[in-house]
């Protein structure tokens, strides 16, 4: 231990402008240190702000689907012709939560009196969060492929198709 200490004192390793070098070099080490710290700290927030953005998007964004729905018939009705059953009917329903806008439907049906395949397309008026807007008064026809284009309230764009594999319904959503 005397030997290193007898060499600082040789080699004058204790003048100011030693000291001053050592310190110099270890402020740079740790300035690099916090540099990468900070880098490391603005790549996370980054990544959090990203994230809330979309988080936001996601709270504001409709869904709509194909709903087969049942309906009571009127009592008068019921009265008149002695039906009591009700009906179906097809509906786009809104279960997102946002307002739907430009919607467009296009599709294939199968008459279920007929077997007759039919193609569709209609536009749809707005539909608010929760609401439904009728798609075909004939509840008895099979959809078998159904796709439907429409906008929220800030222009972005989605899709839902739907498509029926063994009579059941398989929904694919896409945002463009």
């Amino acid at each position: 231990m005397s030997d290193l200490f007898q060499w600082f004192l040789k080699n004058r390793i204790h003048d100011a402008a030693w000291v001053q070098a050592y310190g110099t070099v270890v402020i740079l080490i740790l300035s690099l240190i916090t540099l990468v710290v900070l880098c490391f700290y603005a790549w996370d927030t980054h990544a959090l702000a990203k994230a809330s953005i979309q988080q936001v998007e996601n709270a504001q964004m409709p869904f709509l689907a194909l709903v087969k729905l049942h309906r009571e018939l009127p009592v008068a009705v019921q009265q008149r012709s002695g039906l009591t059953s009700g009906y179906w009917i097809w509906v786009i329903q809104n279960q997102g939560n946002a307002a739907a806008i430009n919607i467009k439907v296009r599709g294939e049906m199968v008459k279920e009196r007929t077997g007759d395949s039919e193609s569709f397309t209609s536009s749809i008026a707005p539909i608010p969060v929760g609401d439904n807007k009728s798609l075909s008064p004939d509840g008895r026809a099979v959809i078998t492929s159904c796709t439907i284009e429409y906008e929220s309230l800030d222009g972005r764009t989605f899709c839902t198709a739907i498509t029926s594999v063994d009579g059941e319904h398989h929904f694919a959503y896409h945002r463009s």
